[in-house]
């Protein structure tokens, strides 16, 4: 096997492992959160939900730049290596964290020192040609998919063969030990990359400071205006997308399981609600995961064919009409069924968002500009679930309204997709390349 089929395939594995530990706890993680500290108060459980959630994303939007920086001084690799093993020490530690305030630390921690997609992305998109990095990228965000779709069913199992075999396990047992397979999937992708990826371009030599090159890359990047807008459109997008995400298991504890999962599960069980409800909630998850498999490859091609900018606008007006339509849902099989339809419009999304900066930056920039993606797509995560609880607690007195905020998050997704096409045709208008090279020099 030559080198680029061998970094690729460690790259697509490293990325399927790493989300795939990942997502086995993140459905959970809210419902670990109010079992775990027994949290009561209908406020208490979607703050804490939220602000558990969100920390490490948060985190991560401004770490990103600075990983990415440092990716393209001191290699890509090295850098994805790290991001691996970072998340591998942080989440051994999280079941023992004793208070909220505590786990939310260790979650921020997370996102700070992790930052593992940007510099593996930036490995395989150097060492293909333009014209194909949509279908390379496609692939890449299949793997990230394939454990989206299989780490929740995997957490689930967990739970389920934890609680059936070991009903008097400790604390640390149960949802949390979701966190130690999490763990071990994280350092086993840390180990491949290590082994198996080759970087023949290595890392450009730098003779300024760290600090300084960061800034002056970061300012050349930003002053560049069509990619700068793109970021924040990017940030909106996410926005509306993510909103959400974090209160998925809340919700269809509102509105109830599948009765198929209720059955399966066993009325006589005294907690078969709350199993059968669980359930439920991985399945939304992993139909994001399924869609992606299946319709990110169509997307990428979408983008080599008729333009990324263009088809993230076409994807920010259907999924505003798909989230609207989720406010007036009654029941869990329509609720499912928009978000099967909402997963097949958003699996193109980061994919497209990578193409349309791959076009716009030079080789030896694009670990940066990929990370800047990326901290925009991570500080939607972090900032959404804050203003989906803000949204969710409006005229609210027992439960938070989750409608209203589905409704706020259609139109933020609106929004950015009528300007991802004004955006196609002002930068059409500047015939701004990633040809055109990114220095303070050539944009002065």
């Amino acid at each position: 096997m030559d080198s680029l089929q061998r970094t690729r395939r460690a790259v697509w594995f490293s990325l399927f492992a790493t989300s795939m530990g990942l997502n086995a706890f993140l459905p959970e993680l809210s419902v670990y959160a109010i079992e775990r500290f027994q949290l009561t108060d209908p406020a208490d459980k979607t703050f804490w939900g939220g602000l558990i959630y969100g920390a490490a994303p948060l985190c991560a939007a401004f770490a990103g730049p600075v990983w990415g920086a440092l990716g393209d001084r001191r290699g890509k690799r090295p850098m994805a290596v790290r991001a691996n093993l970072a998340i591998a020490l942080v989440t051994l530690l999280m079941p023992f964290a004793s208070s909220p305030a505590w786990l939310t630390v260790l979650r921020a921690l997370m996102g700070a020192l992790a930052g593992y997609v940007a510099p593996a992305m930036a490995l395989v998109s150097e060492q293909t040609p333009q014209e194909r990095q949509g279908r390379a990228l496609a692939s890449m965000q299949v793997a990230m998919a394939m454990g989206t779709l299989i780490g929740p069913l995997l957490g689930w199992a967990a739970i389920e063969c934890v609680l059936r075999l070991l009903p008097d396990a400790p604390g640390w047992w149960g949802r949390a030990s979701l966190f130690w397979i999490t763990s071990a999937l994280a350092a086993t992708a840390g180990g491949l990359l290590w082994r198996f990826v080759d970087e023949p371009h290595g890392a450009a030599a730098r003779p300024q400071s760290f600090l300084r090159e960061l800034l002056q890359s970061s300012g050349s990047l930003l002053r560049w205006p069509v990619f700068a807008w793109l970021l924040v459109l990017v940030l909106g997008l996410r926005l509306g997308q993510n909103m959400l995400e974090p209160f998925v298991a809340l919700f269809v504890r509102q509105v109830g399981p599948l009765p198929l999962f209720a059955s399966w599960v066993g009325h006589e069980r005294p907690d078969f609600y709350e199993r059968a409800c669980s359930l439920t909630s991985n399945l939304a998850f992993s139909m994001l995961a399924l869609a992606s498999i299946v319709c990110t490859p169509a997307w990428g091609r979408f983008g080599d064919r008729f333009g990324p900018l263009r088809c993230l606008g076409a994807i920010g007006l259907l999924l505003a009409a798909i989230q609207i339509g989720m406010s007036f849902v009654g029941g869990i099989r329509g609720y499912l069924l928009l978000r099967c339809a909402g997963a097949v419009v958003m699996a193109g999304s980061m994919t497209l968002a990578y193409a349309a900066a791959g076009r716009r930056v030079p080789v030896e920039r694009r670990t940066l500009a990929f990370a800047m993606v990326q901290s925009c797509m991570q500080l939607a995560f972090g900032l959404g679930p804050g203003l989906g609880h803000l949204i969710a607690r409006i005229g609210a007195l027992d439960q938070p309204n989750f409608r209203i905020a589905f409704v706020a998050a259609g139109a933020l997704c609106a929004l950015a997709g009528a300007a991802m096409f004004v955006l196609r045709r002002w930068s059409v208008g500047r015939q701004e390349t990633v040809s055109a090279p990114v220095t303070p020099d050539a944009v002065t």
